[in-house]
């Protein structure tokens, strides 16, 4: 039975690897999202209703619906969008402004394989507010960058982009003021993210059109709140901040008392809406939304006490995910090599697991020396089950075998296995780190396939070593073609995680061949 389960959870997690490394969903390409009109969520500076609508005061409008595949798309020039357009230079990325919206419609990250545009599609552009309006741009602080624009109903909006430095999340700042002698409505309004989002070019082969569109849900009492999906529609918004995001980038906004309602629609792109308030002669009003745009490093946006790091997905055990992460970046600060540090990185959770393998291939070796015995058994009372369960139960008290012995050691680390792949999978860090010789991205497969053959054979070692081998013989062949699956399956993974499971087999190699006289010794 022990055998059995230890096959079961092996198999069991090559279907989660496959599903996870082969067959991840991968959506279709879409249409931009479309623009909104006068009567959408980022056009309502008017602050009057559309014809044949009523909007009460502080009521934001409702977004048209978005336009089908079919319909008669314009994709703006992104040449001419960027030569009219200002540069800002902000976190490792040159940003381009455009002056309608003054959105931003080009954001080159300075990755470590090279510049990866992050804007998609430059019509909205990100960030946009009252694209119908053409914003001119103004002296500014050293820290600001300015444009402001005047409304048909006369209101001045003001649209900053303040930097403070590598410690603090960049904001923008939206300032409407009203210069008339009577009062007026700011009317809702509204500032996108999306649609979509770039990313780096193995990615965009691999998964070209994976993006989510996230938000973390409040603190409570006991709870440190939770990502959630969005799905298409209107919410309240109510989260501490919103995103849309893929596997290496993410673009957010952090700004739970600024928007009192989020639109989204499909391929991700979220609207934040703010309410309309009564403006005085003379009054301005202010809203801050502090963003972020670019990569998911975690001890960078962990370092921004905002939660981003959440965004990370680290699968269904995130809580171990970002420890590990943590402690492989402690290793990496140490190293100084992130393949180095996944190498000691597997030596420390080897370590810390000891106790446990230790327990397993002990039981291993305690029901290999009773095989003979439980083989004669069974060939004594082959027509007699009641009686071959009562004397199986019998040997096993006589001699201290446990079938079950090795059980739960296995499942208590499979959460641990499954934590570390996907730390390594989705760690922006290791896109583009170098470990040795022709290893010159742990992101991406190996490309002379070293490292997943070598992982083969020492998984045939590692088999040929254990304790226990199986009695069935169909779980005797199962278990001698999977070093063959797993190579094969291996071979277009990252080169980080193979080296981890590399590393795994040679430490799990050493501890049997040295349990294995420690155990013969004990008789």
């Amino acid at each position: 039975m022990n055998k059995n389960l230890v096959l079961a959870v092996t198999l069991s997690l090559l279907v989660y690897l496959a599903w996870y490394g082969l067959v991840e969903k991968r959506l279709e390409p879409q249409p931009p999202a479309r623009r909104p009109s006068a009567s959408g969520p980022a056009a309502p500076g008017a602050g009057t209703p559309a014809p044949g609508q009523t909007q009460e005061r502080g009521q934001a409008p409702r977004p048209e619906p978005a336009q089908g595949a079919d319909a008669p798309q314009k994709t703006p020039d992104r040449a001419a969008l960027e030569r009219e357009s200002d540069k800002l230079t902000l976190g490792g990325a040159d940003i381009l402004v455009h002056p309608q919206g003054a959105s931003v419609v080009s954001c080159k990250y300075k990755g470590p394989l090279g510049l990866v545009e992050l804007v998609q599609h430059p019509a909205p552009g990100f960030f946009a507010t009252w694209p119908e309006l053409s914003f001119a741009r103004q002296p500014a602080p050293v820290d600001t960058a300015r444009w402001s624009a005047v409304r048909p109903d006369g209101l001045k909006v003001t649209k900053d982009f303040v930097w403070k430095g590598e410690g603090s999340l960049p904001r923008i700042v939206i300032r409407i003021s009203n210069p008339a002698m009577q009062p007026k409505p700011s009317g809702s309004w509204a500032m996108s993210i999306g649609p979509g989002l770039g990313t780096v070019a193995s990615e965009l082969e691999e998964n070209p059109k994976v993006w989510r569109a996230i938000g973390l849900t409040p603190e409570g009492k006991g709870t440190r709140g939770r990502v959630v999906a969005f799905k298409d529609g209107s919410q309240e918004s109510a989260f501490r901040w919103v995103a849309v995001d893929n596997r290496y980038f993410l673009a957010s906004v952090t700004a739970p008392q600024t928007f009192t309602r989020i639109d989204v629609s499909h391929p991700p792109a979220i609207w934040l809406v703010a309410a309309s308030v009564e403006l005085k002669p003379g009054e301005e009003q202010a809203w801050e939304a502090p963003f972020y745009l670019g990569p998911k490093a975690h001890e960078k946006l962990a370092s921004f006490g905002q939660g981003l790091e959440r965004a990370i997905d680290y699968g269904w055990f995130s809580a171990i995910g970002r420890l590990i992460m943590r402690l492989l970046a402690a290793l990496y600060r140490m190293t100084g090599n992130w393949g180095w540090a996944i190498i000691l990185l597997t030596v420390v959770v080897q370590i810390v697991l000891f106790p446990l393998a230790y327990k397993t291939l002990k039981s291993a070796a305690a029901m290999k020396k009773v095989q003979p015995q439980m083989q004669r058994l069974q060939q004594q009372y082959a027509k007699d089950p009641q009686r071959l369960n009562a004397e199986m139960l019998e040997l096993y008290k006589r001699t201290g075998a446990n079938p079950l012995g090795g059980c739960l050691p296995l499942l208590v680390q499979m959460p641990v296995f499954i934590a570390l792949y996907n730390t390594l999978r989705n760690s922006w860090e290791l896109h583009g780190a170098s470990w040795i010789f022709w290893v010159r991205d742990l992101s991406a497969k190996d490309p002379f396939y070293v490292l997943p053959i070598v992982m083969g054979g020492l998984m045939f070692l590692q088999n040929k070593f254990s304790p226990s081998a199986p009695t069935d013989p169909m779980q005797a062949k199962m278990m001698t073609w999977m070093p063959v699956i797993f190579t094969f399956m291996f071979l277009n993974f990252p080169s980080g995680l193979v080296l981890y499971w590399l590393t795994n087999s040679v430490i799990t190699i050493v501890e049997q061949l040295a349990l294995k006289g420690h155990f013969e010794a004990e008789g």
